[in-house]
């Protein structure tokens, strides 16, 4: 069970990652700026692979 949930989810960090970039989408969808997820979104993908990349 261990192995498939590692395989679903990663460990902490990938799904810290995950988390931050859905928390992006949301905080802009909520806040009526999701026009600016176009700007966002990659910075936001860019800035969580470069902090798993350090691992």
């Amino acid at each position: 069970m261990k192995a498939l949930l590692k395989t679903l989810f990663g460990d902490a960090r990938n799904v810290a990652a995950v988390a931050a970039v859905v928390a992006v989408a949301a905080a802009l969808t909520k806040t009526g700026h999701a026009a600016w997820a176009v700007v966002a979104m990659p910075a936001a993908c860019l800035a969580a692979v470069g902090w798993l990349a350090r691992s």
